[in-house]
């Protein structure tokens, strides 16, 4: 997507826009939160090994940013469609057959997606007093990372259903008119 070129105007061109931008915050922050999580175990390997302090809330810390890193690692490959698809037959369909694929897979997508939100949604319910030993966090904290995460692919893959596919966000191996 940071390659290709911005639609000339109307919705298409605010979409683009506004889906480069998240992609781009996505990424900063997950890139963040992974350098977050190797400060904090480098840190408390340091402190314990050297300094024979412990630091054992630091285990909950690192699990808590590393599923907000991958939720929004997830959001960012949706965006670019970076997630493992397998493909037998789309190459085969004609551009008629492509375009009620992508919306097919798209419309599934964020029913699966919404789908998923309402279970983390039910999770973080369920969880609300149950807390981390050391911290004292609710688990509830953990599950808001995936219900965010879901909730946003699912938004996109609506849109992606109602849209249909366009050129600027299509893979780089496939052709797609706009």
């Amino acid at each position: 997507m940071d390659e290709a070129k911005s639609p000339a105007r109307g919705a298409d061109r605010f979409a683009f826009h506004a889906l480069r931008t998240v992609t781009r915050c996505c990424d900063a922050i997950g890139v963040a939160l992974l350098v977050g999580v190797l400060g904090l175990i480098v840190s408390a390997v340091v402190t314990r090994d050297l300094l024979g302090w412990g630091m054992p809330w630091s285990e909950e810390v690192v699990s808590l940013l590393a599923v907000y890193a991958v939720a929004f690692g997830a959001i960012s490959a949706w965006v670019r469609s970076d997630h493992l698809v397998v493909d037998l037959f789309s190459h085969r369909l004609g551009a008629l057959g492509r375009q009620c694929q992508y919306r097919l897979t798209a419309a599934i997508s964020a029913l699966f997606f919404a789908l998923a939100g309402w279970g983390a949604w039910t999770m973080s319910y369920m969880s609300a007093h149950n807390n981390t030993v050391s911290l004292g966090i609710s688990f509830s904290f953990l599950y808001y990372a995936i219900l965010f995460s879901f909730a946003a692919m699912a938004l996109i893959a609506l849109w992606q259903t109602l849209r249909g596919p366009v050129a600027w966000l299509a893979p780089a191996s496939e052709g797609v008119a706009s």
